[in-house]
């Protein structure tokens, strides 16, 4: 095997010494071109020629404006160029809705005003009944109310509020709604409550007594039926007298009512006085007292708001005494005076 190796590698080196060229390649000649059209062959040929500068021509003078010569033609006007295509407006824009905000103008005081928490002193008209608490409060200012040197409420003027339930005391209280109105017609409305009034000296009406001023006007309470009590106590009494003669077992749940022919009555009448006794106990609490107030009783109205004379309205009409006064001035016509053209006539 290794003799047959030396044998073959001797025969390719000298394979490749006979084929390799001794001399210099000569170069391949390229086979013509040829036209497939005519099928004849191309000569390929080279023509050089020398390079020249390029110089443009030169520009040509303009030529001379021709002399006007003057004719009898009259001149022609010249033709108006038509006008540009107008462009079309822009698209609207979107609608949008804004809510408006309206600002109030801020409210002017007259010179006729008394400011917050005045006490106006006022005694009751009629009768104030809670049982009846529909009852309305009526009353007159007994006193001239001053600001700044001016009389904003005088007394004699009229007081109307409404009268709600305070059985915690001796009281009955008032609702914030109240009405002044003037002898001469004019309508205030008014925030406010009712307090009561108490004098140190009743007999004289003088000083303040410990609870003046206080929430409610004080009145007198009043038993609508005295037996009620009474009755109450010996239905009470009765049922148990009728639970403790009803006898009784011991059981393991404990201390029951036997269920016998005798306890049926004395259990019977134990819950019919009961239910009666428990009737009676709702009565007295319901309409079992009740607070009376006198005319003549004396009390404050604590107004709560600002008090402007300006803002009354005659008639209860929708605008203030102070817009019509200004309506009608400006209504009025205007006093004109004319001389008569006869001085003796009058």
């Amino acid at each position: 095997m290794v003799l047959f190796a030396a044998l073959l590698a001797a025969a390719l080196s000298v394979i490749g010494t006979v084929r390799s060229p001794s001399g210099p390649r000569e170069e391949a000649i390229k086979p013509p071109e040829v036209d497939l059209s005519t099928n004849k062959s191309h000569v390929v040929q080279t023509v050089q020629r020398e390079m020249e500068i390029f110089r443009p021509p030169p520009t040509k003078p303009e030529p001379a404006p021709k002399p006007q010569v003057r004719t009898n033609q009259a001149p022609q006007a010249p033709v108006p160029t038509p006008p540009p295509h107008p462009e079309p407006p822009p698209p609207p824009a979107p609608l949008s809705l804004f809510a408006e905000v309206v600002t109030p103008e801020p409210k002017r005081l007259s010179p006729d005003y008394a400011p917050y928490g005045r006490l106006i002193p006022c005694e009751t008209v009629i009768t104030i009944d809670s049982a009846s608490i529909q009852t309305p409060i009526i009353g007159l200012i007994t006193e001239n109310i001053y600001h700044a040197g001016r009389l904003i409420i005088p007394a004699g003027t009229e007081v109307y509020g409404s009268a709600q339930t305070d059985r915690s005391r001796e009281r009955i209280a008032s609702g914030t709604a109240w009405r002044l109105i003037w002898q001469t017609g004019e309508e205030l409305s008014l925030k406010g409550i009712a307090l009561d009034r108490e004098f140190s000296n009743s007999t004289n009406q003088t000083g303040w007594g410990i609870t003046d001023g206080s929430a409610g006007i004080r009145g007198r309470i009043i038993k609508s039926d005295d037996m009620a009590e009474i009755r109450l106590f010996a239905a009470t009494f009765l049922s148990g007298a009728a639970g403790a003669l009803t006898e009784k077992e011991q059981t393991i749940f404990g201390t029951l009512d036997r269920p016998s022919l005798n306890n049926a009555p004395f259990k019977g009448a134990q819950q019919v006085l009961a239910a009666y006794a428990q009737r009676i106990y709702e009565s007295i609490q319901r309409d079992g007292f009740y607070v009376r107030i006198s005319s003549g009783k004396q009390f404050y109205l604590y107004v709560l708001q600002t008090i402007d004379r300006a803002d009354a309205r005659i008639g209860g009409g929708e605008v203030p005494i102070a817009d019509e006064s200004l309506q009608a001035k400006a209504k009025a016509p205007e006093a004109t005076s004319s001389m008569p053209l006869n001085p003796d006539l009058p």
